[in-house]
């Protein structure tokens, strides 16, 4: 067996920049496990220059164990989450390189929210135009299918491919939690019966009862970006649940990076990047016996969260 085939493959959505761009130099970093890491961008030009950028980065680092940080290499691929042939690419590509169980961490970062148009506007992997924070129809469908839908249904395609012990991440914040949601919404959202055709109506539900002003009375706050977020954490959870007796043993979990400062949330954010990268990153190498004791579960400053 090549070294190439001992190394565990990684991959990192909408990894251009912030927090996604950190995650794949602390996954560089390490040397806790030899990774072949994927930084994945929607656009080409800005993937590669990230990716020229960070290899310079590792052959210039000092390390305890210089030869395991260099085992572990990075590759950038084209990847755009809301494109399902382009997902099919990236997978048949994946196929081609490591065979057809081909993933060990896949870590769904790209998402966003919606900018005003400027001729640099970048809407998933964010630009320099100011953030729209109304709550309106289209709002809500645009930051609902940028942020959930894309996730889940990378995810989906992947399901397959994910070798023993594979782990998912997704990318959440805690402001997603139960108790922006009234009525029997929370109870709904941790149900075991909950299944992904009810956890999809319950998104596109959100997004009909913002277009027609009734989102209060249906339980939903004004707030697309965190109910896009809860669906990914009530989707973690099941994951867990509907995968308990995969013989692969998969790992599942939503992390909340803190409030870390990106173009989505200003200068003023009190955690950079790298702070923010830290817990997505321990939750995708550490222990499997803790992790599986809280598999599906939400997490926050390398600590399991009640949601």
């Amino acid at each position: 067996m090549s070294s190439e085939d001992r190394r565990l493959v990684a991959v990192v959505t909408g990894a251009n920049r912030g927090i996604g761009k950190a995650i794949v130099r602390r996954l560089l970093q390490q040397t806790t496990v030899p990774l072949i890491i994927y930084l994945t961008a929607r656009s080409v030009e800005r993937g590669q220059l990230a990716f020229d950028e960070l290899r310079r980065e590792q052959l210039r680092w000092p390390a305890e164990e210089p030869t395991q940080q260099l085992l572990n290499e990075l590759r950038f691929h084209q990847l755009d989450v809301s494109d399902l042939d382009s997902i099919h690419t990236f997978i048949e590509y994946l196929t081609l390189m490591h065979g057809e169980q081909s993933v060990d961490i896949l870590i769904n970062n790209a998402g966003g929210v919606v900018h005003q148009p400027t001729t640099n506007d970048d809407d998933d992997e964010g630009g320099p135009a100011r953030v729209v924070r109304t709550c309106d129809a289209k709002t809500a469908y645009q930051i609902v299918h940028m942020n959930y839908f894309t996730a889940v249904n990378m995810t989906s395609l992947m399901l397959p491919r994910l070798r023993p012990n594979g782990r998912v991440v997704f990318m959440v914040t805690a402001l997603a939690h139960l108790g922006i949601f009234s009525g029997d919404l929370p109870k709904v959202l941790v149900s075991d019966e909950l299944n992904l055709n009810g956890l999809h109506i319950i998104e596109n539900g959100f997004i009909s009862a913002v277009g027609k002003g009734t989102y209060s009375a249906y339980g939903f706050p004004p707030m697309p970006f965190a109910v896009a977020k809860a669906g990914l954490i009530a989707y973690a959870r099941m994951l867990a649940r509907v995968f308990a007796s995969d013989p692969r043993g998969l790992l599942f979990a939503a992390v909340c990076p803190g409030y870390v400062r990106t173009d989505m949330t200003g200068p003023y954010a009190p955690l950079t990047p790298d702070q923010g990268a830290e817990t997505p990153v321990y939750v995708a190498l550490t222990d499997a016996k803790r992790l599986r004791r809280h598999n599906g579960g939400l997490w926050k400053q390398l600590r399991p969260l009640k949601w």
